[in-house]
This record gives structure tokens, sequence and C-alpha cells, in this order.
């Protein structure tokens, strides 16, 4: 069986109002689609990519050099055609593009493998379990400033099937965001998860502070609590002085940078997204090297993925999705078969590969270009 094509086209949703975080707004959602082609008809076309925007240099490496050294190959060499697509990691270039590039094609070659085995991402990645706790992202300022908006959002993910919500602070005074995280625990009760995501809002200092006042409220941990200039001695701070469990790695631009959080053991939780992780080859080789030193595993959004991720480790936490499809319309509309919530957990799917079946007339509204 040889590869015989590689084809690539971004879609992108605009959302109906910005959603915002301690120290970012967004108001739209682009995703790229990779399809892999064999000659014996079995292919793989797989959403990958949770990003604002899409640069040239990222889609052309995916249609270029990438494509050229899958033609003719063997799809099942899923090691051997990551490294290759690593050797493009040299000096001076845009770390992160490349990366988001390699986990395109380095997601579709793990769906192709899947489809051409007969096994599911899950079980390729370990099998460790097929029932997986799914939290919805949210506290965004937009919707849940004020009591009554974070009352009435974590009503909704209960209602919803959720076993927690990841909660957005950062953006207001730390006294304000304490509060916040004191309503969302008391409306939320005791048996709701609740992850506490300030996207690098605060000096070390003010990080340890924060930390320190909402440990009363039980935080499954406490997300990227501190400055990009200040990342691994700020988060051992917080780590080792206040008892919190600290997160962090999906900012880091490359599997590298991740993995640097680990060797300075900087966190409880390695919440790097396989995108910037260099696909599930990249995200599962640091999954390995987390499990060694009682490191747990995190994913960003793009739950498609993340429950395959999720349920093929040891060391595996949350699913995470945007469960208000105004923040996230592709995961509410993009697949015909997507597997829902009950009682917090989502069970993966055993359909070969990602196990999930693209609508095409969606896909044609959302998409911004042709296949190419």
């Amino acid at each position: 069986m040889k590869i015989t094509d590689v084809q690539l086209r971004e879609i992108r949703a605009q959302l109906p109002l910005a959603f915002s975080g301690g120290t970012y707004s967004l108001d739209s959602r682009s995703a790229l689609i990779c399809r892999i082609s064999t000659d014996t008809g079995i292919t793989a076309e797989v959403v990958a990519g949770n990003e604002f925007s899409y640069p040239d240099y990222l889609k052309d490496l995916v249609r270029g050099p990438f494509r050229d050294l899958l033609l003719g190959q063997d799809p099942l060499r899923t090691e051997h055609h990551w490294r290759a697509m690593l050797r493009h990691d040299k000096a001076y270039i845009d770390r992160e593009s490349l990366m988001v590039a390699i986990a395109v094609v380095d997601t579709a070659l793990w769906d192709l493998r899947g489809r051409i085995l007969g096994q599911p991402l899950w079980k390729m990645l370990g099998g460790f379990r097929q029932r997986v706790p799914l939290i919805g992202i949210g506290g965004y300022y937009e919707t849940s400033r004020d009591a009554a908006g974070i009352r009435d959002e974590i009503a909704f993910y209960r209602r919803s099937g959720l076993a927690g919500i990841k909660f957005k602070v950062g953006a207001l005074a730390l006294d304000e965001d304490i509060e916040r995280v004191r309503i969302a625990r008391e409306a939320a009760g005791p048996a709701f998860a609740i992850v506490v995501d300030s996207n690098m809002a605060w000096r070390p200092d003010d990080a340890e502070r924060f930390a320190r006042a909402i440990a009363p409220y039980d935080p499954a941990w406490l997300e990227e609590p501190v400055h990009p200039r200040n990342v691994t001695r700020g988060l051992r701070q917080v780590r080792h002085k206040t008892g919190v469990r600290v997160g962090a790695g999906q900012s880091e631009a490359s599997v590298f940078d991740a993995y640097e959080l680990l060797a300075q053991e900087s966190v409880d939780v390695l919440n790097v997204t396989y995108n910037r992780g260099g696909g599930i080859s990249g995200w599962i080789k640091l999954a390995g090297a987390a499990s060694f030193v009682d490191v747990s595993m995190a994913q960003v959004g793009e739950p498609h993925i993340s429950m395959h991720l999720m349920a093929g480790i040891a060391n595996g936490t949350y699913v995470e999705c945007y469960p208000d499809p105004k923040r996230d319309p592709l995961w509410a509309e993009l697949y015909l078969d997507r597997p829902q919530p009950v009682d917090g957990f989502l069970t993966v799917p055993d359909r070969p590969g990602l196990g999930l079946t693209l609508d095409t007339d969606v896909v044609e509204r959302y998409a911004v270009e042709a296949w190419s």
C-alpha cells in the first residue's frame, strides 16, 4: 500500500461575539483538514488545529515538502514519517508553525493507520479506558462575569452532562477573580471539577497569592498562572509554595519546549496541545515521559482527538470541549456521529481511526479555500 496524495484546506467559522479569557479575545475559530489518499482507496480526512489563522508558510509546508516526502511511501510507517518531517526543524524558522504543520499530517497518518488496521486510535495508543470524563471550557467574561452568569453557565454544563468546567480568570483584579471562583464552586457543588485558567496573566507573586486564595475551593489545577517570561521559575514557585496543582504547556511553541516543563519540575499537569506538540506522535512521547514522573496529561479542546488521547494513556485527565456552539460551531456541527456525554463521561467510538464521519455540507459551508 502506498500514499498517492496529500491535500489540505482551511475552514473558518466567524463567531457571533468575542470570547475573552485572561489575556486574549477571539471572534473566529479556524481549523485545517488534511486528506491523505492511498492506492487501495482507503483515505483519511482529519480536522486538526485550533488557531486564529494559519500562515502561508505552514500550509506551504504541507502542500510542498511534506507531500513530496510522503508520496509513494507506506502509510503505516508513522514514526519514520514524523522523523522525516521533523528534519525541517532548523534555526531561524517559525517553529510553532512547523509543529502545527507536522501535527496536521501526523494526525491524518494516525487516522489512516487505524482505518487500514481496523482499530480505533485510542486502542492503538494503549487502550487504557474507553470512558473518559468531559469538561467544558467556559467562564468567559462576556457570559460569566457576574454571579448570575456564572450560576447559569454551570447549570447549563451540568444539564449538558459534563463533569466540570475550565474557568477563565486573569483579566480582573485578583480579588474579583477570586470571588468569581468562589461563586463557581458554590454553584457547582463539591463533585464538579473546576480547572482555573488565567492564560499566563500574572507575575509569580500574584499567581502565588491567587493560588493560596482559591485553594479552599478545591481547583483540579491552576492552569498557566504566570507570565511567559516567568514560566519555569514562576510555575515552580506557585507549585511548591501553595500546594495547588499547576498545569501548563499549551502555549509552548514545540514538543521540545513542553518537555522542559517536565525537566524543570514545573508542572503537575502537562497541558500541551497535540498540534504544537508535533501531532499524535509527539504528544504520546511527552505522555510517556510524564508518566515516569507522576505528571498528568491534558489537551486543550478538540475533543474529537482529545478523547482518544485521554483514553489511550493511564495518566490522562479530562477531555475538554466548548459546549456553547457559539464558541465552537465546528465541534457542534462538523460530525454526523460524535458521542454525547452521559453522567460526565464520553464513550470513545470503537470505529477505526478517529471513528467520526464529517458532514461534507458543513465542511463546504465553512471552507475558505479549495482542496490543494
